[in-house]
Formats: C-alpha cells, structure tokens, sequence
C-alpha cells in the first residue's frame, strides 16, 4: 500500500475576503518592504516642491526693502544686492535639482519592486485556483487582471503615497508664509477651497464606478479576442469573420460608451477644479490690492501672495487628478483581490499528508456528483451512487454516450473537483485527506487534444520532471515512438514546437505528451480519447506508445475506437452518470444492454 507522511504546511495560504475600504492598506503593504525607497522619494519631492517656495519672499524683499526702498544710496550697491539675490536663487536650483532624480527614481523603484511581488503573488493563487474557477472564468478575462490592472494599480504609489506627501507638506509651507504676510489676504486666497473640497468628494464615486466598468468591459473584450484570435481556423473554416468582425465591433462600442461616460466625468472635474483655481487670483488681487491702496500691504507683500497662488493651487489640482488616478487605481486593485480572495476549492486540508509509493487501488465509494457551476435550468448531478474499484495495473475502459460521466470520472481522481457525496480513494486513502501535489504526482493524463507550451521539445517533455536527465528524456521519447521524428527536426530536441506546438503534427504533439508521461512514471494513468483525432498511421504509433506506457499502470481510457476497447480488463458503460454495466468486451456483447447497443 501507499505510504503516508505528515506534512507541515508551509505554502501560501488564501485569506478571508477583507472589506473593500481595506483593499487600499492591503496594497500599500507590498510597498512596505520598499519603504525606505519611499521615505528617499518623499524627502526627494518634498525639497524639490518647498525649496522654490522661498523664492517669493526673496521677491517681496527685493521689491520692499531694495527697489522701492528709500535708503539706497548707490547704484553700485543696488547692483551688488541683485547680484548676491540671484546667486542665491541659482544656489537654490542647483540644491534641489537631484531632489528631482531622487524623487521620481526611489518612487518608481518602489512602485516596480511593489507590482513585481504583487504580480507574482497573483499568479500564484490563479495557479492554485480550482478547474470550476477556469470555467467561469475565460482567459482573457484572467490575463487581464493579471497584466493591465496591476499596471494600473502600480499608478497609486506614484500618485497617492508620495504625490500626496509632498503636496500637503507644500500646502503647509505655502499657508505659513501667507499667514507671515496677512491673515485677511490669505483668508480670500482660499475663498473657493471649500468648494473645491465639495466638487472633489461629489465626483469621487461616480468616476471610481465608471472606471471599474471600463475595466470590466476591457476584460470582457480581451477573453472574447483571445478566444477568437486561438480558434482562428474555426472562424476560417466556417466563414465568420463577418459575424465576428460585427460581434467585436458592439463589444468595442460598449467599451467606448463606457470610456465616454467615464471621460465626460473626469472632464467635468478638472473643469470645476481648474475653473476655482483660476477665480481665486482675482479675490487676491481685488482684496490685496485695496489693502495695498490703504497701506496695509506692501505691494512686494501682494507680489509675493500672488506668486503663492500657483504653487498653492497646483496640489489642489493635482488632488483632482489624483482622485482620478485613485478611482482607476482602485478599481484595479479591487479586481486584482477579488482573485486573492476567492478561496479555490481544491486545496489541502489541515494534516494534510503525502501520498509516496503508490500501488495504484483507485476506489469510488458512493460518489455523487454536481459541476459547481450548474444552476436550475441546467443538468442536475453528473454522477449519481458511482462505486466501484480498480486493482493495480488494471486497465479500465469507460464508454458511453456524451454527457453520461466518462470525463467527470477521470476528472475526480486527480481532484480537480471535490466530490459532493461519498469518496475517491487511492490506496485506500481518501483524496481529499492528502496533499494535492503527491496525489498529482502519482496520476499522469494524455488527452484528446495534446497541450504544448511554446518552447523547445525538451522543455515540454521535461515539464512534468525538470531535473531529467538527458538519457532519461531520450529512453522516455524512444518508448514513446516519439525518437525518430524528433532526430530529424533541423535542431532535434532544441527545435521550438510554436504556440500550442502549432509547428507539429496531431500525431507529433501526441506522441511528445506521451513522452512526458513516461518521464513522469506515474502508477495511475488517464487516457482521454488520446488516439480520436488522429489518422491511421499516426494512430498506429501512438497506440503503440500507449499500450508500451499502461503496462503495469492503473489506466481508466475514455474512447470510441473499437481497438482500445478490446483490450481493457474491464469495461464501465455508462449511462445518466450511472454504471449500467460492467465487464469484458466479450462478456458484454454477450447480453443484451446498452453496450451491445453501441457496438452495433
């Protein structure tokens, strides 16, 4: 029997949903690591925004205590001073010039760094998530998020947490200086900020909710582009490029309404924004310059006010951009934790243990069984009291019309779903009490239609076992009848198979899958109709590799071809996810049933 090791879990776990409001602290704790490359950027975008705010105060004294001053008393000395003040202004652009590097390098370190660890965390838990996530979700959809909207998020390290920083540290320096000259002039300088704070908090939601509907919809165009673009032949064949073409163009027309919608919104902020900041100079000119008329205020104290209003508004203004760069941003991160926190429902259960030399018992007891997906209009349960076993190197054929369990059947034994009643054991071992990678390791699948990966031959033959050796690899390909086209390839092992292994044959891609089962050496083995699509030739060498790769295995088939049926140990014919009937091909032709029905 299998042995059985507990195990200690170190690997990621999958969290509870958090609130929405805490997605936002949930980000910025994939900057923390980086936070000294923040803090750089911060003191970076601080100096580089404050330094030039001494420049109006070095204005107001030239203007009050120089050109206007009466105590000059040559111009050699009005020269000296002018001289010594414009020094002082190049010191200072030269001083805060590499604050400009500082800033924007350490925040975009930050910001790579925070995307890399978050995108790979992603990844992750996409791996990890269950077949039924894959089927209610399509790929593009998943791309997507994967690639676009943790771009987009990366815009909220910029923006919101060094951006914010340097402007309110700005704002603060800017009101002091303004309170040093006058309380009355600085009052009217803020006279539309209140209303800046209303328009700013009233757009805030609405551009956030149009801007996750754009983001949804680009998702949505991007599985049904990819879905096309990887069944172009299909489309060929059947001459839809027109249907499709008009399909794409009402897809991209409601993306472009969405985008519209969301444009109109995000121009009517900056409109109100930037049509208060333009209205506050005039309250200052207007008040200040009574002030000056009645000797309250100098005119170098009304310049210098009025050389604070641009710096003083323009982090006002870039708050309205921000809350457009945090609508966006957020929206991406709400879809990107959406994923992290939908718990796949296939993973290890606590204690879960390892499963090591398999002999290869595969037991169904009692298994009932519904797609996670299904609803009331669709079909009920798939498999209904299915029980059976299957003895070490037994070789099982399943048959039966589309739709009576046959996939569903293979598809619980390496757990890529959960049975809902009764259990799948494997030596005795409920799947579901040991750890998914061991049971995994043990079962090796060949399907209908081959998966390659684009890259060499090697690489795909070696992905089940990476650390193979090369003589490993070649006794694997020969027993797979797979050597001999392999050595006639332009660079042989090296040679690149395409995407999907587009530069193969049917026969080629089939024969290469079977090599990278015999690498894996599994002791349960699932064929899925691995010889259907294939022409006689081919099929004669595959069927080859295949009876070469069942020997000594547990084997379930899944096929229509006579051939393979034949030679099984037992068959499984099913019917409304039930075993009707069992036993050999002889047996079975014997008596009158649902086999003896398909055969003829």
């Amino acid at each position: 029997m299998a042995s059985i090791t507990q195990t200690n879990q170190t690997d990621h776990t999958f969290s509870d949903k958090p609130t929405r409001l805490s997605n936002f602290l949930r980000f910025v704790s994939y900057v923390n690591p980086y936070k000294w490359n923040l803090v750089a950027a911060i003191i970076g975008g601080v100096v580089k925004f404050t330094l030039p705010l001494l420049i109006p105060q070095i204005t107001r004294h030239l203007l009050d205590d120089v050109f206007l001053s009466t105590q000059l008393t040559s111009d050699q000395k009005l020269t000296q001073l002018l001289v010594s003040v414009i020094g002082i202004i190049l010191a200072f652009v030269f001083f805060w010039t590499p604050f400009t590097y500082v800033r924007h390098y350490f925040a975009s370190r930050a910001s790579y760094h925070a995307v890399f660890d978050l995108r790979v965390e992603l990844y992750y838990r996409i791996l990890r998530m269950s077949a039924s996530f894959f089927d209610r979700n399509k790929s593009g959809y998943i791309v997507s998020r994967l690639i676009g909207d943790v771009e987009m998020a990366q815009d909220l390290i910029g923006s919101a947490l060094t951006d914010t920083w340097m402007d309110f540290v700005s704002l603060f320096v800017i009101i002091f200086f303004l309170l040093r000259i006058d309380l009355s002039v600085t009052i009217s300088a803020l006279v539309t900020f209140p209303l800046y704070l209303y328009f700013f908090r009233k757009s805030q939601t609405s551009i956030r909710t149009s801007s996750l509907k754009v983001q949804e919809e680009i998702a949505a165009l991007s599985g049904h582009v990819q879905e096309r673009i990887m069944g172009n032949r299909v489309v060929h064949a059947f001459a839809q490029e027109k249907s499709e073409e008009t399909s794409f163009y009402e897809d991209s027309q409601n993306l472009f309404s969405m985008a519209m919608w969301r444009a109109y919104l995000q121009s009517l902020n900056t409109t109100y924004t930037g049509v208060l900041t333009q209205i506050a100079p005039l309250f200052v000119l207007l008040y200040g310059g009574t002030r000056v008329v009645s000797g309250n205020l100098t005119i170098g104290e009304l310049v210098a006010v009025t050389m604070y209003l641009t710096p003083l508004y323009t982090p006002l203004q870039r708050f309205a951009q921000l809350n457009l760069v945090f609508a966006n941003s957020m929206a991406a991160v709400d879809r990107v934790f959406q994923i992290m926190d939908e718990k796949p429902e296939i993973r290890d259960r606590q204690g879960a243990s390892v499963l090591d030399n398999l002999e290869g018992v595969v037991e169904f007891d009692g298994v009932g069984f519904a797609y996670p997906q299904a609803t009331d209009s669709e079909p009920g349960p798939v498999l209904r009291d299915m029980s059976f076993i299957v003895h070490p190197g037994e070789r099982v054929a399943l048959v039966g019309p589309s739709g009576s369990g046959k996939s569903t059947i293979v598809s619980l034994i390496p757990r890529f779903y959960d049975v809902d009643f009764g259990s799948v054991k494997i030596d005795g071992h409920d799947v579901r009490d040991v750890t998914v990678n061991s049971l995994r390791r043990n079962v090796g699948m060949v399907l209908q239609n081959p998966i390659l990966f684009s890259g060499t031959i090697l690489d795909n033959i070696r992905y089940g076992k990476p650390d193979a050796t090369m003589s490993e690899v070649i006794d694997a390909c020969k027993a797979a009848n797979a050597y001999d086209f392999i050595m006639k390839l332009p660079k042989q092992f090296q040679n690149e198979v395409g995407e999907g292994g587009n530069f193969l044959s049917g026969g080629q891609k089939q024969r290469v899958t079977i090599a990278r089962a015999f690498l894996k050496n599994p002791r349960v083995l699932i064929l899925d109709e691995a010889t259907s699509a294939l022409d006689s030739v081919s099929e004669r060498l595959v069927q080859q590799a295949l009876d070469r790769l069942m020997e000594g295995r547990t084997t379930f088939v899944i096929a229509h071809r006579l051939s393979t049926i034949e030679n099984a140990d037992r068959i499984f014919v099913l019917e409304n996810g039930k075993i009707v009937e069992s036993g050999t091909h002889h047996q079975l032709l014997e008596r009158p049933g649902v086999y003896q029905r398909l055969y003829s």
